[in-house]
């Protein structure tokens, strides 16, 4: 080989060289920390999650959720100690950092864990430069006793142990790359376990799905796994389960006077849960105003194109079975068959107040759309052999119908029933088919056209498959059995809900569930 040959070689193998070593030296240089605004805190979240709050900036979260009018009555959703404290201490922590929080500390996590209470999560966040002494600086000085902090080992990693003054404790797992807290050392060890085992959340493939594939940019996401939610404020032995669908992933915006969930749900599988049942369903049109009275605080409407799906779903409800007999069983098919037959797509579910109810239950409607077809009252005087009320109003065989359609229910299961125009009213007392039909009688006694009920339709959909609206301070004033659709949570947290109006649309459009919810607050003291 030539001399210049080699020497030329020689000349380019040492600046290859050189600059993989000036890269390698960059790269050693950088801190780990740095390099943490690619770590993954999913990697981190244990697979039992049932609800995790994602937050891309969380100081811009967090002065939003100051900024709300509900925030400035002094009406807060304290659901979560973690945010509690993020919310109480947001100011105190910025002065802390003139500069802001770094990137990596304004990506936030919050995942919670049965039973569900205000302290059954784990927060974590990403570190940066610095972060890790800023953090411990700022725990110990407001919220740590004057006991010292102890250290455990668990699979080779240290979990730290903060005594605070209000006598709990904050267990802590540190890394150079990131920040876990939790007021319980089992779900840092279970955490710890998903980090090392690999066998995370993201081992579920339904919430892998459908974080990869839909991502929008809004101040926080809320990814909720609602496979057997607790509906209504009964006692535990007799609270409702309802399986309303795998993993769904939750956009959140704010405004002044309004928060919205906008939400998405793809992943439908065999499951027989509610989100799946409104997948088969045709979807239906309008909004029910004209059919409300102006007393209405809850309505609600869904498809049943397909019946015989409708009351499969619904008929797992434990509760429509406190009086089943065989009796009871016979009607039902001869009820289900007069449905069957004679239904059109969309049933609506309404309770309001008359002046003589205002004091006491309100009433309650069933009102089911039917099909243009000659003999259904000769058909609905067969379903009822000799047990009219009056020429216009028939009492049904004791069945389920009513209770599993509305969630309201008594011990006899007694329903009256009425053709109206071109609907069945069924209600529980004959008494409630009179009121209403008097009610929407008057044009200045229906719902539509009045402010809030306008302002509320808006921003929905004109074709869905499900809608609800709630307004939650009524709603909490009810008997237990005229308000099992409501999830529990809301009752749970009663003294901040009840501030607003809960508005429910579910749409489906080619085996894609959008599930939005809508709060929309009142103002005001309620008393």
């Amino acid at each position: 080989m030539k001399l210049r040959t080699t020497f030329k070689i020689a000349t380019i193998t040492s600046v290859i060289l050189l600059c993989m070593g000036l890269a390698l030296s960059f790269y050693i240089k950088m801190s780990v920390t740095e390099r943490a605004g690619d770590f993954d805190l999913y990697t981190l979240v244990p697979p039992d999650s049932k609800v995790i709050v994602d937050m891309d900036n969380m100081v811009g979260l967090m002065l939003r959720i100051n900024e709300l009018n509900c925030s400035k009555d002094d009406h807060f959703l304290y659901f979560s100690r973690f945010f509690c404290y993020l919310k109480d201490h947001i100011y105190t922590l910025l002065d802390h950092t003139p500069h802001g929080l770094s990137k990596q500390m304004n990506k936030v996590l919050i995942s919670f864990h049965e039973p569900n209470g205000d302290r059954d999560q784990v927060f974590y966040c990403r570190l940066g430069a610095g972060d890790y002494e800023f953090v411990e600086q700022f725990i110990r000085k407001y919220f740590v006793s004057s006991f010292p902090s102890r250290f455990f080992d668990y699979r080779g990693e240290e979990i730290r142990i903060y005594p605070m003054s209000d006598d709990t404790f904050l267990a802590c797992y540190v890394t150079t790359e990131f920040l876990v807290v939790s007021y319980h050392k089992k779900l840092i060890e279970q955490v710890i376990d998903a980090h090392l085992s690999k066998e995370s959340i993201l081992s579920d493939s339904s919430f892998s799905k459908i974080r990869s594939e839909y991502r929008m940019v809004t101040p926080a996401t809320i990814y909720a796994c609602i496979q057997s939610v607790a509906m209504g404020k009964e006692s535990d032995t007799l609270r409702y389960q309802s399986n309303l669908g795998n993993w769904t992933e939750f956009n959140v915006n704010l405004n002044g006077d309004a928060i919205y969930l906008s939400g998405i749900n793809y992943d439908a599988d065999t499951c027989a849960t509610f989100i799946n049942t409104l997948r088969t369903l045709k979807p239906v049109e309008d909004f029910p105003g004209n059919m409300l009275p102006a007393s209405t605080f809850f309505f609600s409407k869904i498809s049943i194109s397909d019946p015989n799906r409708v009351l499969g779903f619904t008929s797992r409800h434990t509760y429509t079975k406190a009086s089943y007999s065989n009796a009871t069983a016979v009607a039902d098919e001869a009820v289900y068959g007069f449905l069957q037959e004679y239904a059109g797509d969309d049933a609506m579910t309404c309770m309001f107040h008359s002046k003589d109810t205002v004091a006491g239950d309100p009433h309650a409607v069933m009102n089911i759309l039917l099909r243009d077809r000659p003999g259904i009252k000769k058909a609905l005087d067969e379903l009822c052999p000799s047990t009219r009320r009056n020429k216009d109003v028939y009492a049904l065989p004791r069945n389920t119908l009513f209770a599993q359609l509305t969630g309201i229910t008594g011990d006899s299961l007694q329903t009256y029933a009425c053709i109206y125009k071109n609907r069945l009213l069924i209600a529980p007392h004959a008494e409630d088919l009179q009121a209403y039909i008097r009610l929407v009688e008057g044009e200045e006694s229906i719902l539509e056209g009045t402010p809030h009920y306008e302002d509320m339709i808006s921003t929905l959909s004109q074709t869905y498959n499900y809608m609800m609206m709630a307004d939650m301070e009524e709603v909490l004033r009810q008997p237990e059995g005229y308000v099992r659709f409501i999830p529990n949570l809301f009752f749970r947290y009663g003294h901040f809900f009840r501030h607003f109006i809960l508005t429910v649309q579910f749409i489906c459009v080619d085996d894609v569930v959008y599930p939005n919810l809508i709060l929309t607050y009142k103002g005001g003291e309620i008393h």
